[in-house]
């Protein structure tokens, strides 16, 4: 994996990358905040049904590949949602550098993990579900990853503990959700997707992962989100950064160590 990251050529420190620009077509549907452009680590999350009437302008922010990876789902609300998802995503993260959306290129590494186009020092990650959609940047801050899960669903995990937890673990006390976004957001940070089995390592809150050598680092957290109809699931070094409710027009950016240990 870091031999894919550093690959890709890195533009200069002090470049015109972090400088946002002007000509920006989306700087009123998601307005810049120096927070983002100053924290090492941003979190967003959002709801996607209040960006639906957004659709026909941000759909121009997905890059043909993955434009034509939604059209191949045949639920239409469900191809909607993924290319908002897509779209959002590539505007936050153009947020967070300071940069213009239409100079932001979201690549995928052979593992499938999102990468930023000419920065290695840079990581994302992104996952949505249902109507939620859940953004993650770090800049040189190490790894990061995000789940998000519709908490509806929750009963789709029933019977599946023997597949989420560890022979160490126990679900007593706890919803198996939870334990499942903070295992699919370590998966997501080290690449690795589902190839790794959930149940072959332990990741309780703010724990270090420690089973996986390539997670070496990392804990992970589970938040409750959007109105606590959703969970949300962190993987990161540390706590340092923000955490951002966005909507068109709005950012509420509150810190991310914060918010955890209220939870």
């Amino acid at each position: 994996m870091d031999a894919e990251r550093h690959a890709v050529a890195a533009e200069p420190a002090g470049s015109r990358w972090f400088v946002a620009e002007q000509g920006d077509d989306f700087a009123e549907l998601l307005p810049l905040d120096a927070r983002l452009a100053s924290a090492p680590r941003v979190v967003a999350i959002s709801d996607l049904q209040v960006w639906r009437s957004q659709f026909w302008r941000l759909q121009e922010l997905v890059p043909p590949a993955l434009h034509a990876r939604a059209q191949r789902l045949r639920d239409p609300r469900e191809r909607e949602r993924r290319l908002l998802a897509y779209a959002l995503h590539r505007l936050m993260v153009a947020r967070v550098l300071g940069r213009d959306p239409a100079r932001v290129e979201i690549g995928r590494m052979a593992s499938g993990m999102p990468m930023v186009a000419g920065l290695p020092n840079v990581a994302t990650s992104l996952s949505h579900a249902d109507d939620f959609v859940a953004i993650a940047v770090a800049r040189d801050a190490g790894m990061i990853g995000v789940d998000i899960e519709a908490i509806e669903h929750e009963t789709l995990l029933d019977g599946l503990a023997g597949n989420v937890l560890h022979p160490q673990e126990s679900d007593r006390g706890e919803a198996l959700i939870d334990a499942w976004v903070r295992k699919e957001a370590v998966l997501k940070a080290i690449g690795s997707g589902l190839s790794i089995d959930m149940n072959a390592f332990r990741s309780g809150q703010g724990a270090a992962v420690t089973e996986l050598a390539m997670a070496t680092g990392l804990r992970a957290w589970s938040l409750r989100a959007c109105a606590d109809r959703a969970r949300l699931g962190l993987a990161v070094p540390t706590l340092d950064g923000v955490l951002v409710r966005f909507e068109p027009g709005n950012v509420d950016v509150v810190s991310l160590r914060e918010q955890v240990m209220r939870m």
